[in-house]
């Protein structure tokens, strides 16, 4: 439940709630090493074994690194754990799994409540009920994925640390890290540079300062941007001759030039991928087909798009086709089937975590249909466009669960930190209780159908949920 924050209640639940840290990094620990991985697998191996590139012929050095599809960051985060692995050959799972629990502690047990907090801008504090809740929904869809040194939770995490930062008093130091934080998450997942105007916006919109305090808090921001963007430009025009501090996000065996634009082709075919280790299945990716998108390939000869102008004029020529491509790639990438990245069972009963997350849907539905989105501020709206945002250029590509993860975990936090307090049964009467009850069957029922449909497309051999 809500509480008031009084300052004894403060300092006792600021003690809770790191004891409530504490307790998900221990069941993690506990967790991880039975969860039945033994080692890495493809992206997760990839990212351990090139950041070991900063060490070259007995010198560490950024300029070493030279990965063109990855950004610099997160392999230099990995190496000094890297080096400890060479020396004690110690198995790299063991670092990927203790490194894991320290994301999903701090993430989920930290860091997005205390995001949701700042961004209400309520003076109440979020009990260790609720916040106990959001990190158990967060176990019980993603807890495998801490086992592997993947991208995808560090870039969000490091977002939502720039954010946080945002709403703090307005130092420079603050504003420097805030912009800091953004160009990390950019360097991380490259998706997130979508996310960078209304993260200025943010600064732009700050209540109760002066304009130039505004722009120099704008200039703050930039420069601790320029500092992440800085060794990646060093490092492009060093290994690859390119002038520039994007990541060039592209490899040789590529069709393209740009590994999305790549994507976006085969994202016409597949309405969704997941990645197996199960051996009885033929292929090590789980290729969901879609129908639609394979006849328009074939009526417009698609082979591969020279620029994004193409496929936006292919968009335009068919609106209604890509509205049906687009509403089963969201569908697809929310409905969660395996807590994990790498599957190690595919023919399995997914019936309960589907009926978890699509009561998770529905609960945050009805908050969300009662919340007095009126009284927003603008900026409350830009902290909501920055989590969301990159979420829409996952939707032209093969779509995958993690794709959509700032918008899983957000119908998370509405549904646990916004479930107003006054909601109980006892409180409400009998006929509306029955009138959500039979509107939550349905839209349960609604949602079974839609994703049987979607695993019926599975290419070697269709799945059901039961």
């Amino acid at each position: 439940m809500l509480h008031a924050a009084s300052p004894l209640a403060t300092g006792h639940s600021f003690r809770c709630y790191r004891f409530l840290v504490l307790l998900i990094l221990i069941v993690y620990l506990v967790y991880l090493p039975f969860s039945g991985y033994a080692r890495m697998y493809y992206d997760a191996i990839d990212y351990w074994f090139i950041s070991i590139y900063f060490h070259h012929k007995g010198s560490i050095s950024l300029l070493n690194y030279h990965n063109s599809l990855r950004g610099y960051l997160f392999p230099l985060l990995l190496f000094p754990f890297r080096v400890i692995q060479f020396y004690t050959n110690v198995p790299p799972i063991v670092f990927g799994r203790v490194l894991g629990a320290v994301s999903a502690a701090l993430g989920f047990g930290w860091l997005a409540p205390a995001l949701w907090q700042v961004v209400q801008n309520k003076t109440l504090v979020l009990s260790w009920v609720r916040r106990l809740a959001f990190a158990g929904l967060g176990f019980a869809f993603w807890r495998d994925y801490f086992n592997f040194t993947l991208s995808d939770f560090p870039a969000l995490w490091v977002l939502g640390l720039g954010l946080l930062l945002l709403h703090r008093p307005q130092k420079l130091g603050w504003l420097v890290a805030a912009g800091a934080c953004m160009a990390a998450a950019y360097n991380i997942r490259p998706s997130y540079s979508i996310a960078a105007p209304f993260f200025l916006a943010i600064q732009l919109l700050t209540p109760a300062a002066t304009s130039q305090r505004r722009l120099a808090g704008v200039a703050a921001l930039v420069l601790g941007a320029a500092l992440v963007m800085a060794p990646q430009w060093a490092i492009n025009r060093h290994q690859f001759k390119q002038n520039t501090p994007v990541v060039l996000s592209y490899i040789k065996a590529l069709k393209t030039n740009n590994l999305y634009r790549e994507k976006m082709k085969w994202g016409l075919l597949h309405q969704k991928l997941e990645t197996t280790l199960d051996r009885s299945y033929p292929d090590q990716m789980m290729v969901f087909r879609d129908l639609a998108g394979e006849k328009l390939v074939r009526d417009e000869h698609i082979t591969w798009f020279d620029s994004y102008a193409d496929y936006f004029q292919l968009v335009l020529r068919h609106p209604l086709t890509f509205t049906g491509l687009y509403a089963r790639r969201l569908f697809n990438g929310l409905d969660i089937q395996y807590p994990t990245p790498y599957i190690r069972q595919i023919y399995v009963s997914t019936l309960g975590l589907a009926w978890l997350n699509y009561t998770v849907w529905f609960g945050a539905g009805l908050v969300l249909l009662r919340a007095k989105f009126q009284t927003w501020t603008a900026r409350q709206w830009l902290v909501l466009a920055v989590l969301l945002v990159p979420c829409l250029p996952m939707l032209p590509m093969s779509m995958e669960c993690r794709f959509l993860l700032p918008l899983h975990l957000l119908l998370c936090a509405v549904l646990c930190f916004g479930w107003p307090a006054t909601w109980r049964p006892s409180t409400v009467s009998r006929r509306h209780l029955l009138t959500v009850g039979a509107a939550y069957v349905v839209f349960v029922a609604l949602c079974f159908y839609a994703s049987t449909a979607a695993q019926a497309t599975l290419e070697f051999g269709a799945r059901s949920l039961w």
